[in-house]
């Protein structure tokens, strides 16, 4: 097997970090200033509610080490987009190293210029930095089809829908008489950018299958969340409008969210979700579960080194 190169946004994970980083996620967009400070408010505040900042970096090292459990002989690297360890370095890195060939895996199982396009990209920036003896590097295809990505987003749902009791019993969610319905959330992009892509299609097909994985029979939407640009503009419905309407109908109680959309742990689920959308929910009176992101499950580890697999079996059959 080809060395592996783990590709991410990165994430800041000290107070320090945080500027530096925004000034990198930032650079050259003309993004406004008061945003600038909204988003070094929403680090602070997120820190203050957990003890640490953004669970990212810790999510891809979680990654790797599961990785290499499997495949303990596998070289792995690891670069980001806009924190260290950052990709041109670790590109570099892999050169001094004489690696002249890796395939890639980056943190988003979706088509979307934002997410799969700009890993793409970056990939190839990377690589014309270094020059000459930079790897040739191989994105392996995205898993959002992939048996062992949707029996993972399965399982995440199913514990979501495990409550802990209060004799510290373990089981079954009970929703009788409850009215509940399953939230899909994924990353709000604009409209234009969808329409020139797949993420909508590959989102709703992840969906169901997961749902029909999980066997669960409570009734499911995808929403869209963390929007950055004007409503009408960017894919809806929003998950906080949506649970709004929801509330206002009565057609729900309880509110599961799942993270489809996301990866990995980051701020969008530990933020947007665990903080902004479970204050909308307490304030409308409405029960609030949340899935965790696949992130490092067993099933993702081996995920990836089966996406290894089937990559050499099609080049050998060429």
């Amino acid at each position: 097997m080809q060395p592996l190169l783990l590709v991410s946004y990165g994430a800041p994970e000290r107070q320090e970090d945080v500027v530096p980083f925004l000034n990198n996620l930032f650079a050259g967009k003309n993004v406004p200033a008061e945003r600038v400070v909204a988003a070094v408010q929403k680090y602070e505040r997120f820190a203050a509610k957990t003890g640490h900042y953004s669970p990212l970096n810790s999510e891809c090292r979680k990654l790797i080490a599961g990785v290499r459990q499997i495949a303990p002989d596998l070289p792995i690297y690891w670069g980001n987009l806009f924190w260290h360890p950052l990709l041109t370095d670790t590109v570099a890195e892999m050169a001094r190293d004489g690696i002249k060939r890796a395939v890639c895996f980056a943190t988003s199982a979706f088509d979307s210029p934002s997410g799969n396009q700009r890993y793409a990209d970056a990939l190839e920036s990377a690589r014309q930095a270094v020059g000459a003896d930079a790897p040739i590097l191989e994105k392996l295809p995205l898993p959002f089809d992939h048996p062992l990505f949707i029996e993972a987003q399965a399982e995440r749902l199913l514990e979501a829908l495990t409550l802990t009791l209060s004799h510290g019993e373990r089981g079954r969610f009970d929703l009788a008489g409850t009215p509940a319905v399953i939230l899909f959330s994924a990353h709000s992009i604009p409209r234009a950018d969808a329409a020139r892509s797949n993420y909508v299609e590959q989102l709703q097909s992840t969906c169901r299958a997961a749902i029909e994985k999980n066997g669960t029979t409570i009734p499911w939407e995808l929403v869209y969340q963390s929007r950055s640009g004007a409503a009408e503009q960017w894919l809806g419905p929003d998950i906080k409008e949506r649970i709004r309407e929801l509330a206002a109908t009565e057609q729900c109680r309880s509110v599961i969210v799942s993270p489809i959309g996301f990866f990995c742990e980051n701020m969008e689920t530990g933020f947007d979700l665990d903080i902004e959308v479970g204050k909308c929910c307490a304030e409308l009176g409405l029960s609030f579960y949340r899935a965790k992101a696949v992130g490092a499950m067993p099933k993702i580890c081996r995920m990836l080194c089966a996406l290894e697999i089937d990559r050499l079996r099609r080049i050998a059959h060429r």
